[in-house]
C-alpha cells in the first residue's frame, strides 16, 4: 500500500503507470488510446487525491478510477457508433505491435481471436477479466476495484470465460444447434 504522505505523485506514476496501462490497453484495445486514457486516469487521480479513502491500496484505487474511465470511453464510443452508423461490424482500432505480458499470452495462444474476443465482449465481463488476468489482482481486489461484492466478481468472470468460449468456437455451438457432429 502507499502512502501519499511519504511519497510524492511522481513516484507513484512511475510505480504504477504499467499496470494502470496495461488495464487500458485492454480495455480499449488500443496502444495509443490506452496511453490517452493513462494519462487522464493520473490527471484525475492528482486532482481527485483529497477524496482517497487510505484505508484502500492505492493500486487498487488507481485501476478503479482506469477501468470506469475506460468504460466510459468505450460508452461513447458505441454511442457514437451507433450515432453515425460507423462500422457495423463492431471493430475495434488495431491491436498495437507493443504487447505486455498478456499481450504476449493471448498471442502464444490465439493471437488475433483471442484479442478481438476480448474486445467483442461487454465492458462489464471484459472488465473484471482483464482485472483478473491482466493485472493479476485476486477477486477481492477487483471487488475494491469495481464497488461489488466477491461472488458477483466471480459470476462476472464465470459468464466473461463463457462468452469468449462462445465467441471463439461459434462453429461448435452451430454444429450441435444443427444436431451435427465430427
Amino acid at each position: 500500500m502507499y502512502s501519499m504522505v511519504n511519497q510524492d505523485f511522481g513516484e507513484l506514476y512511475k510505480t504504477q503507470y504499467r499496470r494502470v496501462f496495461s488495464l487500458c490497453r485492454y480495455l480499449l484495445n488500443s496502444f495509443d488510446a490506452a496511453e490517452d486514457a493513462t494519462h487522464e486516469v493520473f490527471l484525475r487521480a492528482q486532482r481527485g487525491i483529497e477524496g482517497y479513502d487510505r484505508s484502500r491500496p492505492l493500486a487498487s484505487w488507481l485501476l478503479s478510477i482506469a477501468g470506469h474511465y475506460c468504460v466510459d470511453i468505450l460508452r461513447r464510443r458505441n454511442i457514437e457508433t451507433r450515432m453515425f452508423e460507423a462500422d457495423e461490424s463492431g471493430h475495434f482500432e488495431p491491436a498495437s505491435a507493443r504487447d505486455g505480458p498478456l499481450g504476449e499470452l493471448l498471442a502464444a495462444e490465439r493471437g488475433d481471436a483471442v484479442r478481438t474476443a476480448i474486445a467483442a465482449l461487454p465492458a462489464k465481463h471484459r472488465l473484471p477479466l482483464v482485472l483478473k488476468y491482466g493485472n493479476d489482482l485476486s477477486y477481492d481486489e477487483i471487488a475494491s476495484v469495481l464497488g461489488v461484492g466477491r461472488n458477483q466478481v466471480a459470476t462476472l468472470i464465470f459468464r466473461a470465460k463463457r462468452e469468449l468460449r462462445r465467441i471463439l468456437k461459434p462453429e461448435k455451438h452451430q454444429e450441435k444447434n444443427n444436431g451435427l457432429s465430427f
